[in-house]
């Protein structure tokens, strides 16, 4: 009888969830229990629902996934191989990392119970229904939906202060912005998310554009979307619609991310631009030098890469 469980990069993925894993994402489970046989199990149970799963044996590999993956959901034994599950997830949350959890447990131990839940969100005894298990992991994936409810976006709060981008103010609580002008304009999440991104971007600090949609869509988020360029768009087109010409301080790096300067950063890049054409017309007499090339270490095939040394141009 074949699998259900496909394989993706080395996790486990759903049919369904491998189907749509491009598209709409569904909830990701991982499931931890020294028996492999139970945990792949339960993974393949939480397939069959309609998620995604994957069953390790150990917390050292359940924390390479929690590393490179988007887990929405954790299964954990309270004890693995002689190893605490309940200080695993304590020390993770931390370390700011607050993943929903459902500890199983094999004794009837009131203290293990209490222990677990200071810090997970559900416990179940075994054996496991595991009908049960998937309706309780569904109650705690609402339940912390619901507590988020208050965040705008990954990055910020509706308890966030009022801030200042590119001459106007923006006030998360109320969702506008209000100009110079004295018009105030109601905008969308997003649009608070990224202009707060914007803002704590200073001193000519350039921001990827992976860092910008993991800060406000999160980190399970395609970072190949073009959703944050249409975003930018329609605030400078905010900006510009209400007379505010601070919005061109906030400049495009092509293929890299943005870069947001205030006047002084402005007037010391025209400092540098002027002396850099003066050096380049003082240089014009001189004989011509060979362009400077870096070479880089291709460490997949073993070789070097020769490539030019470009510095990357602005453009508002």
């Amino acid at each position: 009888m074949q699998s259900l469980l496909l394989h993706f990069d080395g996790v486990a993925y759903g049919p369904k969830q491998a189907a749509v894993k491009d598209s709409k994402l569904t909830p990701f489970v991982l499931v931890a229990d020294d028996d492999l046989d139970l945990a792949n199990g339960v993974a393949k149970y939480f397939c069959d629902a309609n998620f995604g799963a994957c069953a390790v044996r150990t917390l050292g590999e359940a924390s390479r996934i929690l590393a490179d993956h988007f887990v929405n959901l954790l299964v954990l034994n309270v004890s693995i191989q002689g190893h605490s599950s309940v200080e695993f997830l304590g020390q993770l949350q931390r370390n700011g990392q607050h993943v929903p959890t459902i500890f199983l447990t094999a004794k009837n131990s009131q203290p293990e119970r209490l222990g677990a839940l200071s810090v997970g969100d559900d416990i179940m005894q075994k054996p496991l229904v595991l009908n049960e298990l998937v309706a309780r992991a569904r109650a705690v994936l609402r339940r912390a939906a619901t507590a988020r409810d208050w965040h705008l976006t990954e990055n910020v709060t509706l308890n966030d202060s009022p801030f200042h981008f590119c001459g106007a103010t923006v006030h998360p609580r109320d969702m506008k912005v209000v100009f110079p002008c004295g018009d105030a304009v109601p905008v969308g999440k997003k649009e608070v998310g990224l202009m707060a991104v914007f803002s704590a971007a200073t001193g000519g600090k350039i921001v990827s554009r992976k860092d910008i949609i993991h800060s406000v869509w999160g980190l399970h988020a395609n970072i190949r979307s073009r959703s944050l360029d249409q975003y930018v768009v329609r605030i400078r087109h905010l900006f510009r619609n209400n007379g505010c010409g601070g919005i061109d301080s906030l400049r495009t790096i092509h293929g890299i991310g943005f870069l947001c300067v205030t006047d002084e950063e402005d007037a010391d890049s025209g400092k540098l631009s002027r002396s850099g054409r003066a050096a380049a017309q003082e240089t014009q007499s001189k004989p011509l030098q060979r362009t400077k090339r870096s070479y880089l270490p291709n460490l997949a095939h073993g070789k070097r890469k020769e490539s030019s040394i470009t510095e990357a141009s602005a453009t508002p």
